[in-house]
């Protein structure tokens, strides 16, 4: 099931937006979870707005209805996940959407999460000029964190080259180590993109189709996989708790 209310262009944001959100002990959808008297979705959705990508796709699953709903307001189109597989299943649930004509599949995807409120335009912008001007097909951003504990690690060879990005729960003790955390903000070229979505694989701790797992396919494949630090780690913060969404509410109100 989805809307869709224009014809795609050559970029195209996908948002993440389907997951419960257990640890925030809500009975609603996370990305509806209030932030100054907003929608999380509605900061992600502006952001993307503001750096100049008129394409918005959200892929929906929890309460879809609820979340859908505030989606009308917002003027974009939105996908069902109907089963919540992971990341990677999430955004292969869009790619049908995105290439069900094919003429119109978008040169390039910005994928974000639909719970990461404080990314800036301009980071976004900046991703796609780096994504541009390095030809790569896959560019993420990543940050530096003191604490990386919960985050995805980026794992890089000793050329410095990305190889892979290891989930925390996946993660050995010396990748557990690893300070350069994934923000789950990227910038793929569609076709590659959808080529390693089709080798994606549930072997982890969780059992599901990880989006991070692309990384490794396309390196292992020798894809060009680029990134960029933001000099702010405050942009990549996730709210996964109450205790998150305190603390990101606290950094808006400085």
């Amino acid at each position: 099931m989805y809307s869709r209310k224009r014809d795609l262009h050559s970029e195209v944001a996908v948002i993440l937006a389907a997951g419960k959100g257990t640890r925030m002990k809500s009975t609603g959808p996370k990305v509806l979870a209030s932030l100054c008297g907003a929608p999380m979705i509605e900061w992600v959705v502006n952001a993307v707005r503001k750096a100049g990508i008129s394409r918005v796709l959200v892929v929906v699953g929890y309460k879809k209805n609820e979340v859908a709903q505030v989606l009308e307001g917002l003027d974009v189109d939105w996908v069902e996940q109907s089963q919540q597989l992971g990341t990677g299943h999430a955004l292969k649930v869009a790619s049908t959407l995105l290439g069900c004509e094919s003429r119109n599949v978008p040169e390039n995807i910005v994928v974000l999460p639909g719970d990461s409120p404080l990314v800036k335009p301009g980071t976004i912008k900046t991703l796609r000029k780096v994504h541009r001007e390095t030809s790569s097909d896959a560019t993420l951003v990543t940050a530096r964190l003191d604490d990386p504990k919960s985050y995805g690690r980026v794992v890089r060879d000793r050329h410095g080259r990305i190889t892979r990005i290891v989930e925390d729960l996946d993660a050995s003790e010396e990748e557990a180590e690893i300070h350069e955390v994934n923000s789950g903000i990227y910038c793929f070229r569609a076709a590659p993109l959808l080529e390693a979505l089709e080798r994606l694989t549930p072997d982890n701790r969780k059992g599901e189709y990880y989006l991070t797992q692309v990384i490794e396919v396309l390196s292992s494949v020798g894809k060009k996989v680029s990134a960029f630090t933001v000099s702010d780690p405050d942009e990549v913060l996730g709210v996964n708790s109450q205790e998150d969404l305190k603390k990101v509410t606290e950094i808006v109100g400085r």
